[in-house]
C-alpha cells in the first residue's frame, strides 16, 4: 500500500515538473508574441497618421493637384492592404507552428 501511495505521489510530482517546464518554455514565446503585437500596433498607428496626413493634403489641395493627392492616398491604402495581407499570412503560419508545438 505504501508503494502505491509513494508511486502516486511520484507520478504527481513528475507531472507537475513537466507542466512547469512547459510553462517556462511557453513564456519566451509569449514575450515574443507580445513584443510582436506591440510592434504591429506601433506600425498601425504610424500608418494611420500617414493616411491622415495624406487626407489633409488632399483636402487642402486645389485643381489638378487634388488628383495627385488622391492618387497618393489610393496608393498608400493599397500598400497598407498588401502589408496587412502579408502580416495575416505570417500570423497564420505562426499560429500553425504554435499549434504543432502544443500537440507534441
Amino acid at each position: 500500500m505504501r508503494m502505491l501511495i509513494f508511486g502516486g505521489i511520484a507520478a504527481l510530482a513528475l507531472a507537475a515538473g513537466v507542466a512547469g517546464s512547459q510553462e517556462t518554455a511557453a513564456k519566451p514565446d509569449m514575450h515574443a508574441m507580445m513584443a510582436g503585437q506591440h510592434q504591429m500596433m506601433m506600425s498601425m498607428q504610424a500608418s494611420d497618421k500617414k493616411i491622415d496626413d495624406l487626407i489633409a493634403q488632399l483636402n487642402a489641395a486645389k485643381g489638378n493637384d487634388r488628383i495627385d493627392k488622391l492618387v497618393a492616398v489610393v496608393n498608400e491604402l493599397v500598400a497598407e492592404r498588401k502589408q496587412t495581407m502579408t502580416m495575416m499570412s505570417m500570423h497564420g503560419g505562426m499560429m500553425d507552428h504554435m499549434m504543432q508545438k502544443r500537440e507534441k
